[in-house]
């Protein structure tokens, strides 16, 4: 069956039902539902959006997997058919007064569709924002300790060899700061996204398409990446060039000169 596939699958990449959980928003017994077959106990209003949010979380494609559990349950596709206008559905067209009827229960399906989306597209834009604040806190530059000139009166009393050994005292010079380095993102569908700057502070959210996001560093970027051909990245607004492979998660470490080591991640 198929859904003995999405199981096996599943525990062959190592993804756990409480890390779904957690990113998707999903109850832990609505997935056990999907792995065991009873879809008959789900919610059908919003089964299709929970499933193809499962199927994203494990690496596989929804469409396929939404056509499997069409398959399987003998349900047809979400597609509206438009029946053929009959003789008297244009009279009563061509009457104003006329109220076409509307099923309640197709309007309340509806509402809660798009409740359950708005709940779940606020809770990454949350999350998003949170971690958009950490980058943007400021940073304390080093500071230069300012160094006492030398002394300019003269003392008569020295003699030609003291003079000379105060002359060869090393000079100390403050130390310049580096510029930072700026990693730029542009997210062309949904992908989970791990960025570490500088081995201190580390981020990671699942970004929805059209995503945009910065990060600054002083030496190095750790970032990991789930679908590697959904995103662009620049340094120093210089894009990066295609890395990875298309559907397995990569991991990059970024420097001044660019991407020093490019790592495929098999779970």
């Amino acid at each position: 069956m198929f859904y003995e596939e999405l199981k096996k699958h599943r525990e062959s990449q190592e993804i756990t039902l409480d890390q779904i959980a957690d990113k998707t928003k999903i109850n832990k017994n609505t997935l056990k539902a999907f792995e065991s077959g009873n879809f008959s106990k789900l919610p059908q209003t919003y089964v299709r959006l929970f499933l193809k949010a499962y199927a994203q979380e494990i690496n596989l494609d929804p469409k396929k997997v939404i056509k499997q559990y069409e398959e399987y349950t003998g349900e047809s596709p979400e597609t509206p058919i438009s029946p053929t206008p009959t003789p008297e559905d244009n009279i009563l067209a061509t009457n104003k007064n006329y109220i076409a009827p509307v099923t309640k229960k197709r309007n309340i399906a509806a509402i809660t569709t798009v409740l359950v989306i708005l709940i779940f597209l606020i809770s990454i834009l949350k999350q998003v924002l949170i971690e958009e604040e950490k980058q943007n806190q400021p940073t304390v530059a080093p500071a230069i300790q300012q160094i006492p000139l030398p002394d300019q009166t003269t003392d008569t009393a020295k003699t030609v060899e003291e003079e000379n050994v105060d002359q060869t005292a090393p000079i100390i010079t403050p130390e310049i700061p580096q510029p930072l380095l700026t990693l730029s993102m542009t997210t062309y569908d949904t992908c989970w996204v791990r960025v570490i700057t500088d081995e201190v502070d580390a981020s990671e959210a699942n970004y929805l398409p059209n995503i945009s996001r910065e990060w600054k560093a002083r030496e190095k970027f750790d970032i990991r990446i789930g679908r590697p051909s959904k995103v662009r990245l620049y340094l120093n607004n210089r894009e990066l060039g295609p890395f990875g492979t298309a559907g397995i998660p990569t991991r990059l470490i970024i420097t001044k000169d660019g991407i020093v080591r490019s790592t495929l991640i098999h779970r």
